[in-house]
């Protein structure tokens, strides 16, 4: 007959802990004290090590974007940098143009001005001389003097004979012996260019003779 096992219905064994050993000093002794340690002990490092890890690792996604990002900046800086200087340079070339095509107008205006005062100048000159031209004529034809000899003479607005012509000098129709008139210069007539013609006045002319006949002489 078996002999009973006194632990056959005992549904949980009493399994004891492991005895640290206390007396020896040896260094080879094992530390037991790990297999009393909960999970949280035993994992809490292990944790700690992955959030190193996780702080440690580079973020490579944001730095390769911020990369990007600044070279793309770069890039829009420079080509904004090229357009403003080739604007800058158009510019300075318009720039230049329009001065020059200014001062070439100035200098052109300083042309025209220095012809025009001498065209009046020329002008000035030319109207003097003939101003003094004709004082002189004036003068001369001042000095002639006719004297009616064998009248009376009919004033007429031609040098002719033609009695259509006749016109009236200081209200006369005729000038009669002994009249003096100052004469401003002596023609021949247009009709019948024996007879001469004594001009007293504008279009006013007065019969002298010719070679056969005098009616009027020179007195002074």
């Amino acid at each position: 007959m078996f002999e009973k096992n006194p632990y056959e219905k005992d549904e949980t064994l009493d399994i004891p802990d492991f005895v640290e050993d206390k007396t020896t000093t040896n260094s080879e002794s094992i530390d037991m004290s790990i297999f009393k340690m909960s999970d949280d002990e035993l994992y809490d490092d292990a944790e700690e090590n992955e959030e190193e890890y996780r702080e440690v690792k580079p973020r490579t996604g944001r730095v390769n974007t911020s990369l990007v990002l600044c070279l793309i900046i770069i890039a829009l800086l420079l080509i904004t940098s090229v357009a403003s200087l080739i604007y800058a340079f158009k510019q300075h070339s318009a720039y230049v143009k329009a001065n020059t095509s200014y001062l070439q107008v100035l200098a052109n205006e300083e042309t025209y001005k220095k012809q025009l005062a001498e065209k009046d100048a020329t002008i000035e000159a030319l109207n003097q001389q003939i101003a003094n031209n004709a004082g002189k004529k004036e003068d001369t034809a001042g000095k002639m003097t006719y004297e009616i000899t064998d009248g009376p003479v009919v004033f007429r607005n031609k040098p002719t004979r033609d009695r259509d012509d006749d016109t009236l000098f200081n209200g006369q129709h005729q000038a009669y012996n002994g009249e003096k008139f100052q004469v401003l210069e002596v023609v021949k007539g247009t009709d019948d260019p024996d007879y001469s013609y004594a001009r007293v006045g504008d279009s006013i002319y007065f019969c002298i003779g010719n070679s056969e006949e005098t009616y009027a002489k020179k007195v002074n």
